[in-house]
């Protein structure tokens, strides 16, 4: 498919973008384990094939105009059935399933991603205490036997990830209704796991007596009740659109309830560095972004910093021909490598058909900035992220960006160039 897009006038509005995987596979998890339907707002696309894997354990799985509704089987629901369970291409968040899955009355087998091993190792050494049986035949198996009757537990290990501790908590439900299972942290995590269980109908209280530094999480034994959830947006598919309202003149934007932590936002502070006017206002458990269109100065992207923002370079490209001076990016020649193309020549390329001045050399690029750039035929090699960063050029440049294989983006955000005309003011014709 091809899409074209037009210089704009403006960038305004407020927009939503599609979830993170992880905090959508803790959402459907729960609500399958969940009494009743839960209404699940803003699911990204990659949950797909995870929700079918729910649908073969017997949990309904629906939508309507509001989102996804998962209907729950309870605790013990789920369809005994000899399929194994393929949770391959997740990390850490793969803990709840395995956690839940383990505390089954029925045996089952589980694929996992080798580099998890250890960590799922891990894992049951805690679950042992439970009654919980499961170990790795091989370093992508787990075996996990059955429990019929799950003993609450006062887990004393203060230091556990956000994933280990709601996969112990949830462990937690399945004792003798009631019974008490402890989970500890310290007292200035933001962790806020508990929540995911409270605004089920769990009862979790805080408990400080043992040591001041430490906070007990005190988990009562009940199954868990249905619950709607708006899930906060992934930052990395919010980045075109703040982008976008930077770069073109007289913008102002908002992109409601995002997720923002500290190992998702070397982009956005990026953009605060290189003066970009982007207010973020903190909410529970997310943000919104208001932006406005800034005078951008030209920086250096390098070392470790290049390396996080390796999946972001065609966009981070697009904004460096908006910036005052030289835009700097270096040590990303693993975009040389990739299967079918020469990522950095082929973006030097289309950068050089936009206008832009563009340097090339082997580990990267570098880019003079603020000059006027002119519509061109975008090849995207079917990557959404070119398509992204292409789009956002053609909101700058005089002519049409056409867009070659755009439903490439279906992958990551339905919608998105809909998104996209939905806050653009266009500029006049003729």
């Amino acid at each position: 498919m091809e899409r074209t897009v037009n210089r704009a006038r403006k960038i305004t509005g407020q927009v939503r973008v599609p979830g993170e995987l992880p905090t959508a596979l803790r959402a459907v998890w729960l609500a399958a384990i969940s009494i009743g339907d839960s209404r699940i707002e803003h699911a990204p696309p990659s949950l797909l094939p995870h929700l079918e894997q729910l649908k073969s354990l017997g949990v309904g799985v629906g939508e309507n105009e509001e989102g996804l509704v998962i209907t729950g089987v309870g605790l013990r629901g789920f369809t005994a059935t000899s399929e194994s369970v393929d949770l391959r291409g997740l990390g850490v968040e793969a803990l709840l399933p395995v956690t839940v899955l383990a505390m089954q009355p029925t045996s089952r087998t589980i694929h996992i991603d080798a580099s998890l091993a250890e960590t799922i190792q891990a894992l049951f050494a805690l679950l042992a205490q439970t009654g919980a049986v499961g170990g790795l035949p091989s370093e992508s198996q787990v075996q996990v036997d059955g429990v019929e009757a799950a003993a609450a537990v006062d887990h004393s290990p203060a230091d556990l990830d956000a994933d280990t501790k709601l996969a112990l908590l949830c462990a937690g439900l399945y004792a003798e209704a009631g019974s008490v299972t402890t989970v500890r942290q310290a007292a200035t995590s933001k962790d806020r796991v508990d929540d995911l269980l409270t605004e089920r109908r769990i009862s979790i209280a805080p408990n400080r007596r043992d040591d001041p530094a430490l906070r007990a999480m005190l988990l009562t034994a009940a199954d868990p009740t249905a619950c709607d959830v708006d899930l906060p947006g992934d930052l990395d598919q919010a980045l075109p659109f703040i982008v976008a309202a930077l770069i073109v003149g007289r913008s102002e934007l908002t992109v409601a309830r995002v997720a923002i932590r500290t190992q998702n936002r070397t982009f956005l502070d990026l953009l605060r560095q290189i003066k970009g006017e982007v207010e973020i206002i903190d909410q529970a458990g997310f943000a919104d972004l208001v932006v406005k269109s800034s005078r951008l100065k030209g920086t250096r992207v390098a070392d470790k910093r290049a390396t996080r923002l390796i999946e972001h370079i065609p966009l981070l490209a697009v904004l460096a021909t908006q910036t005052e001076g030289e835009f700097i990016i270096r040590d990303v020649e693993a975009l040389r490598r990739c299967e079918d193309v020469d990522l950095i020549a082929h973006l030097v390329t289309l950068l050089r058909e936009l206008g832009a001045k563009v340097g090339e050399y082997p580990e990267g690029f570098v880019i003079d900035g603020a000059r006027p750039l002119k519509g061109t035929d975008v090849v995207t090699h079917a990557r959404p992220q070119m398509a992204q960063a292409f789009a956002v050029a053609g909101l700058v440049s005089k002519g049409n960006m056409q867009i070659h294989d755009s439903d490439s983006v279906d992958a990551v955000f339905p919608g998105f160039f809909d998104t996209l005309d939905s806050i653009t003011v266009k500029e006049r014709q003729g």
